[in-house]
Parts: C-alpha cells; structure tokens; sequence
C-alpha cells in the first residue's frame, strides 16, 4: 500500500474517525487500519518496511579462514567447506550462500565430488557416439 494512502487512514483516524469508517472510506481491511495506526503510535511513522536490501553475510568476518582453507587444499568441495564452516567456525551455512561469499571474495573452489565427475570412457563414447550420428546426417 503506498505511503501516501497510510499517510491519508492515520489521519483519519487522528481526526476521530473510528477504524470501521476509515476501512469504507479508503477501501481496505480493519486490520491494514489497525496495523497503520499501531505504526503510528509505536514508531511516530506509518511507512512500510523495508524490503530486500543488503544482508551481511555470515561468514564475512572469515574471509581469511576461507583463503586459507582453500590455498592449503584446493580441491576442496562447497560441500566440504560447509562441513568446515559448521564444524570449526560454528557458522551453518547454505550452499548458494557459501558460492556467493567465496565468488565475492575471487576464491575458486572445486565444483563436484570425483564420484560424481564423467570419466574419460563415458566421455569417449559419447564422442564416438556424436562423430557417427554427424558422420550419417552430414
């Protein structure tokens, strides 16, 4: 709801009007009337939240540990880091948050687990596999 509109229902309601007045006259609920009103009262304003914005980051006072981390041993996965983060700076954190703090930070981290990587024969094949498909169409 715009500021405006909030600005508009409190002094209404400064003026007297009791909140089912003010619900009909400005079309909306008793409880946006109610809310608006407590606003007022407790903070001395009515604007609305403040939405999204920046957000420190957990880890941003272990930009250091992480460095070192990653120089020591760097194949490390997010996963491992995470573990890390959990285990030795008692900070639980996600994996996309992780990713973004080390990619703020320029780190470089290793992106999956070995058993998780295509070998080399899977990778041949499907070559061999693309080579033939183009050598029939072409």
């Amino acid at each position: 709801m715009s500021e405006d509109l909030r600005r508009r229902i409190v002094a209404a309601r400064k003026k007297g009007e009791g909140e089912s007045e003010v619900c009909r006259r400005f079309g909306v609920s008793r409880s946006s009337v109610a809310r608006f009103w407590q606003q007022q009262q407790s903070r001395g304003h009515c604007r609305p939240k403040q939405v999204g914005g920046y957000r420190k980051s957990r880890l941003s006072e272990h930009g250091k540990t992480l460095r070192q981390w990653i120089r020591r041993q760097a194949d490390l996965t997010l996963v491992e880091l995470q573990r890390r983060c959990r285990e030795q700076l008692q900070v639980t954190i996600g994996l996309t948050a992780l990713w973004h703090r080390l990619d703020r930070l320029g780190l470089s981290y290793k992106k999956n687990d070995p058993r998780r990587r295509a070998t080399a024969a899977r990778r041949q094949s499907r070559a061999a596999a693309l080579a033939q498909s183009a050598a029939r169409a072409g």
